[in-house]
């Protein structure tokens, strides 16, 4: 049972992380709030940290910023992981909690909420699909909320200005601002009522918009994250984690891919690639696999048999292996993970499998293989990451 520290603990997400804790199977070992004198609980409650003598294996702060600096000495001090829910830090803030990283897991992000994190990521999706398009981004919430824009206005911002491959600037509001910059995100606050938390992104093109949005009907949602957030936490090496390493952690490797008709081509050493590559292209034959070790060296790729055929008279000085299949290993959190490639070829090499070609990027591993060991290691790799 993993126990925790919460730091404002009297608070509205305090109190409801208390709940939502006991009826997840954790364990409230003490509360830290500075109204706990005279307050009742069913856990202990001290009005600092300092003042709190009790162990537990994770921190969970949901206060105010103001309180960092007593946060990370305690949390340094007792070397706990801290799961840090608040929003509204400034840069030197932020600058002291990623020094605190080197030294102990932290978890931070501006929502803990795993549907506003998924939003994120299809955010920076429609981002670089639709880049010549406006960004507006919308956020409501209850009239005592003290930072705005909202801390995951900010994110979502942050991460569609990622994704788009021209900068932009931040425009708060519009009053006085018109017309419209194209190299501009407009980020807008409402603040009212008791409102638990929207956001709504507007890309608006010519003759279209598209819109995503995430609304929250109960600030429950942030304290089951918060505890998901804290059970990952402490089984982590010291860094600054978010949710997205936390949605991802068990994606390492989540699909296998098979094409079998790949063809081998190995260009040997005083070959120009570029100027063979190029009238590849012409013929519209597509590279897929490619190797090259150093300037001076031959190098490799795979193309289909169809277009080594289409390509033969270009490929005259090459030595071309038919016949081969090529395995793609995929997973949105490979490269979240380490020890993926270890797994992968220690996987392959108790199944005496060796592959001809090997290429990866952040998400996949493509290997090339004989026909026959094609299917052995398919076999192993399924086996070793419980794939149907």
């Amino acid at each position: 049972m993993i126990s925790i520290l919460i730091n404002g603990a009297l608070g509205k997400m305090g109190r409801l992380l208390a709940a939502c804790a006991v009826e997840q199977g954790y364990y409230v070992a003490a509360g830290v709030d500075r109204y706990a004198a005279g307050a009742k609980a069913s856990f202990p409650l001290y009005e600092s940290l300092d003042d709190c003598a009790v162990q537990a294996d994770v921190l969970v702060d949901f206060s105010r910023p103001d309180a960092l600096d007593d946060i990370l000495r305690y949390a340094r001090a007792h070397s706990m992981p801290l799961v840090l829910a608040t929003t509204g830090y400034s840069p030197e803030q932020s600058a002291a909690i990623v020094a605190a990283a080197k030294e102990l897991p932290v978890f931070r992000t501006a929502n803990m909420s795993v549907g506003v994190n998924v939003l994120l990521e299809l955010a920076k999706k429609a981002a670089s699909e639709l880049a010549g398009f406006d960004v507006e981004i919308v956020e409501k919430h209850h009239k005592t909320k003290v930072d705005a824009p909202s801390g995951t206005a900010l994110l979502l911002a942050d991460g569609v200005r990622e994704a788009l491959a021209e900068p932009r600037s931040y425009v708060f509001g519009r009053q006085g601002v018109a017309p419209r910059d194209s190299g501009e995100i407009g980020i807008h606050a409402v603040r009212g009522g008791s409102v638990t938390g929207e956001h709504e992104l507007f890309f608006l093109g010519e003759d279209e918009t598209v819109t995503l949005a995430h609304s929250a009907s109960s600030r429950r949602i942030f304290a089951l994250g918060a505890l998901q957030a804290a059970a990952f936490v402490t089984q982590k090496n010291p860094g600054l984690y978010d949710m997205r390493d936390l949605l991802l952690q068990d994606a390492g490797v989540t699909h296998l891919r098979m094409e079998d008709g790949q063809t081998l081509v190995t260009i040997p050493a005083g070959i120009d690639p570029g100027k063979l590559l190029r009238s590849l292209a012409e013929q519209d034959v597509n590279i897929d696999m490619l190797a090259r070790s150093t300037a001076r060296e031959s190098f490799s790729f795979t193309i289909t048999e169809e277009h080594a055929r289409r390509a033969a008279k270009e490929l005259e000085c090459a030595t071309l292996t038919f016949g081969l299949t090529k395995l793609t290993i995929l997973g949105q959190g490979m490269e979240k993970q380490r020890g993926i490639a270890a797994g992968i070829f220690e996987t392959l090499d108790e199944a005496d499998v060796h592959p001809l070609l090997v290429t990866s990027s952040e998400i996949q591993v493509s290997l090339l293989f004989t026909g026959e060991e094609a299917g052995r290691a398919t076999a192993a790799l399924r086996a070793r990451y419980h794939l149907r």
